[in-house]
């Protein structure tokens, strides 16, 4: 497994790639480290840590993308502007066609207004 900050290169080698989505603080890195049995993917208590896209491979089959949260940005950080192009780049950017997307939806607060609105435009 090898960790990578989003790069176009990467993006659209034909690897499949898997990315998670969800709000801030749901639990995205932390099923990545799950899945690998690592600790690969940076995880932290505080929201909005993840502000950059982090792209695992893993068995050099496939990748694991690990999105910034929506919903939250540090201020010291990119603004909430910036991650959404961000991840909408990801989302929509037509050399980005191999992957699959799952939204992460945290199962106490269940759907919000946020989620329904990234499920509606996913």
């Amino acid at each position: 497994m090898k960790g990578l900050v989003g790069d176009d290169e990467i993006l659209s080698d034909g690897v499949p790639q898997i990315a998670f989505i969800g709000r801030s603080n749901v639990g995205k890195s932390s099923l990545i480290n799950v899945l690998t049995k690592s600790s690969i993917s940076r995880t932290s208590s505080f929201a909005g840590r993840t502000q950059e896209i982090n792209i695992f491979l893993v068995n050099n089959e496939f990748y694991l993308v690990d999105l910034p949260g929506y919903g939250f940005a540090r201020s010291s950080g990119l603004g909430r502007e910036k991650i959404g192009e961000l991840i909408d780049s990801y989302l929509f950017n037509s050399i980005h066609s191999q992957k699959k997307v799952i939204l992460i939806i945290d199962a106490v607060v269940g759907m919000t207004e946020k989620d329904i609105i990234k499920t509606l435009l996913s």
